[in-house]
Parts: C-alpha cells; structure tokens; sequence
C-alpha cells in the first residue's frame, strides 16, 4: 500500500502554547518580572522538542467496502486496512454515511484478523463512539506502533434504496507531541447498490393469454404437458403415448389422456415517473418502485419473461427476459428511478415495440397524476393491451387547504380520480387503489379476482 498524504496543520495544542509563551515573556519583559517568563518555558521547551524530535506519522489505508449490494434495512460493511510505519500516537477516523445510509451501528473495532501479511499487533488500543441519534457520523481513535497492521469494520444499516457512494472517509493522525495535526485526504467510498425491500407475493395476476413457449404456467388449451384435462375417446390422429390403458381396459375401447400444457407470459411493468407525490421515503415513486421489485420477483420465479418501462420525463425500458440475471438489471434500472420535471406531451408512440411485445400482460404502477400517463393507459387499451393498474392512492398524502375554495377543489380532484378509475373499469382494465401501510398482497389479490370476475362475466 502507497503511504497516505498528509496535510499538517497546527494543532490547537500548539496554538494554545505559543500564545501562552509569548504572552508570559512579554508581560514579564514589560512588568520586570522575570518569574513570568520562567512560569511560560516548559511550553516553549515543549514546542522546541516537539519541532526537533517530532515526526509526522507515516501510515497507509485500504478500504474496501465488502457488501456492495443490499437490501434496504441490511447492513453494509466497510473495511478500513491501516498500516503504520511509524507510531501513530492516536489515529482519529471519520466515516460519514451518505445520507441513504444510517450509522446506527456502531462500528466493531479492534485488533482482530491482521490486514495483509507483517508483525501481529503489539498492543494497540482503539475506542470508537457514534452519533446514533443523528446516524450522521463514526469516529474511531485508534493508536499503533511501529510495523503494526490492523483492520477496523464498521457496519452502516441501508434506509433508504438507490445507488449511493457508502461515505466519505477522513481523519487525522497526530505524533506524541500533538502539536501538529496531519490531516488525511478526505476519500469517498466504492458505489454501494441498496435493492428496494420486496414482498412475499403467494397470489399473482394472472395474463389473459399466455405465449408458446414453455413455462410454468397451465395453459387453458389442451396439448403436451403435465397437468391432467380428461379423459377422452380415442380419435384419429391421437398418439398412441397417450392412450390411457387402464381405462381402454376397462371400457374395451380406446381412451387417451388429455393433459394441459406448461406456457410462459409476457408481463412488463409500467411505471409512471411523471411524478412523485409525498414526503421522501414514503412517497408514492418510492412505493411503485418496490411494488415494481416485487413483482418482477415474484414472475421471474414463476419463469415469466419480464420487461419494465419508466415512463415520464425520461423514458427508459428494459425488454422481457428470463433469469436471475434480467432481476438484478430490472432492480438496477428500478433505482434510478425518479420523477423529472417536463413539459413534452408524451404518449405510447414513444416507447419502442420490443417493449410492447404482443400478448404481454401490462401492469401499470400509477399515482394518477399526470394526465399524460393516463393518456398512454388509456391509448394502450384502445391498442388491445391486456391491462391491470395498481392506483397507489396519492390521497393520505394530501389535504384540503384551508380555504372554501381550496377544499372544494380538492373535493373535486377526488371526484375526478373516481371518475378516471370508473371509465377504465368501463374498458375492461381491472383497476384498484393500493393505500399506505397495506401489504403489496391486498391490491394484487384484488385484481386478481376483479379479471376472474370479468373472464366469468365474458363467458355467460
């Protein structure tokens, strides 16, 4: 490891002794008191053999931050390697979270394992301290010896999702006279990637028409497959795999087994960026986006290609694929998400058609703001895209202004979210408000069974 650089800067110490000598020798220079001035030179000899025999420290670091993708709540470790050439009397290091981050984990700092390969510690001391109110700042005072190798962790807990540096990391280190402070270069700490918490999800949405690929899906239709139909009377053209033995035997005629086979779909997630409306950490573009994560999730598992779609001032997609892989580049994308001011008139004809694939089930996740996004639901309907919206209700977020006029308009506002979500109902788009402190669950089961409703409605 390179050593670090050092910028000295007089101390207080050294500040406090000067002024304390110059003023003894000159007011025992002005009063003729010579006792004065005997009272103020151990400072002076104090400073002069700090001058002459004090070194500056020599140490290098190495921080590594070891977890560089979380999940919101989760710890993120942070590695701080340091390396003395020379004693380092006391070693004060500043790790300050970016804000995302909170240091209500006190860091764990001690000896432990050796940093790299050299001379064990040989009695090394450290003591560290956190605001934990605030969760804004570590400091940690360490003090080694010569040849000394030592390896301090500190474990900051993930707030808020995003992709956010850990921190900056700073300190000084001060020789055993104290009287210059060496201050280290100020550096920030590797990306850290913290995922949006997501939900269990037992009960999902199901498309109303499923692709010809293989998935895990049962499909309606009859074919190759697994899941068992019926049994039927043996036809022309039935392959002889599937004749039903035990039946023909007892029937005297030949039966065949029908089964229903294993599909995959098409879901893209629709997810409206045109705006954002609530206090930070709750607001309604930070629930969409975990509602996004969990439901990519939760269809990834059920081996469905999904895509997603922001759609607002930027728009931005990824195409439906399968995997692990297309999970962690939907969440990466999904933390980029934020509500940007614009002013174009936006609609559907902006997003390119391998996004839209055909058959593809749409789940919009929408305040209901934004007449703009609106539009684009409304015109993808009218193209025949199978559509369901979660409505993350914007409504506890708000309230009435004081004045007549203001709740009136008010009034108003919410008469027309309920007149909107009715005329979407009047296409055939399953819609449902999803309210703060409800689990992702509730919404879904609800459209669910309103599409079940819908499909039997269909079929009388």
């Amino acid at each position: 490891m390179p050593p670090e650089r050092l910028r000295g800067v007089p101390s207080a110490k050294l500040r406090a002794y000067l002024a304390l000598t110059a003023a003894g020798t000159i007011a025992g220079l002005t009063l003729g008191r010579p006792e004065l001035v005997a009272l103020v030179a151990p400072f002076a000899v104090y400073v002069a053999a700090g001058a002459v025999w004090g070194r500056p420290p020599r140490l290098a670091l190495g921080v590594p931050v070891l977890t560089a993708r979380v999940q919101e709540g989760e710890p993120v470790l942070v590695d701080v390697g340091l390396e003395a050439e020379g004693d380092v009397e006391q070693l004060d290091l500043r790790l300050r979270p970016h804000r995302g981050l909170a240091a209500g984990i006190v860091p764990a700092a001690g000896s432990g394992p050796a940093w790299g390969t050299g001379r064990r510690a040989r009695g090394g001391s450290a003591t560290h301290s956190a605001d934990a109110a605030r969760g804004t700042m570590v400091r940690v005072a360490v003090r080694l010896e010569a040849g000394e190798r030592r390896e301090l962790r500190f474990a900051l807990r993930a707030q808020a999702w995003g992709a956010m540096p850990a921190g900056a990391l700073g300190g000084v280190a001060r020789d055993r006279f104290g009287l210059i402070d060496h201050h280290l270069a100020t550096r920030r700490l590797a990306t850290v990637r913290v995922y949006p918490r997501r939900e269990t999800l037992v009960r999902m949405l199901d498309p109303m028409e499923l692709k010809a690929t293989a998935g895990s899906r049962v499909a309606p239709n009859r074919g190759e497959g697994i899941e068992f139909a019926e049994v039927r009377r043996f036809a022309p053209g039935d392959l002889v795999r599937r004749v039903n033995w035990r039946v023909s035997a007892r029937r005297g005629t030949l039966f065949v087994s029908d089964r229903h086979p294993e599909r995959s779909a098409d879901v893209i997630l629709f997810l409206d960026a045109f705006s954002d409306v609530g206090p930070a950490g709750s607001s309604t573009l930070v629930s969409a986006v975990r509602a996004a994560a969990s439901l990519a999730t939760a269809y990834l598992d059920r081996k469905d290609r999904v895509g997603v779609i922001g759609f607002g001032g930027v728009l931005s997609g990824l195409g439906p694929r399968l995997g692990v892989a297309q999970l962690y580049r939907i969440v990466d994308a999904l933390i980029q998400s934020e509500a940007m001011v614009s002013y174009v008139d936006k609609d559907v004809s902006f997003v390119p058609r391998r996004l839209l694939p055909a058959k593809a089930l749409l789940v919009a996740i929408t305040p209901l703001v934004d007449e703009r996004f609106v539009a684009a639901l409304f015109d993808l309907r009218r193209r025949g895209f199978d559509l369901a919206i979660v409505d993350i209700s914007p409504v506890p977020m708000t309230s009435p202004g004081r004045g007549r006029g203001d709740e009136l308009a008010y009034r108003l506002w919410r008469m027309h979210r309920a007149a909107v979500a009715a005329q979407f109902e009047r296409l055939g788009v399953a819609i449902i408000e999803w309210h703060e402190g409800q689990p992702l669950q509730v919404p879904v089961a609800g459209l669910s069974e309103m599409r079940r409703h819908a499909r039997r409605q269909v079929a009388r």
